[in-house]
């Protein structure tokens, strides 16, 4: 199953395939899972990925 994470320090997204929890490449924080499924996300504009990415960024600030 493929899933979307989102870092919650830095608001990277990260795609994954293998496993149930990912870390930030660029900062090393453990990331949250997104609450949209992958073939959800893989459908949604850049405009609509930005703002939910946005959303689990600024829950941390």
């Amino acid at each position: 199953m493929i899933r979307v994470f989102i870092c919650p320090h830095c608001g990277k997204v990260r795609v994954v395939s293998k496993f149930l929890e990912a870390q930030c490449y660029d900062c090393g924080t453990a990331m949250e899972t997104c609450r949209i499924p992958y073939v959800d996300w893989v459908e949604l504009g850049e405009a609509e990925r930005e703002q939910i990415r946005l959303e689990y960024w600024k829950k941390q600030q």
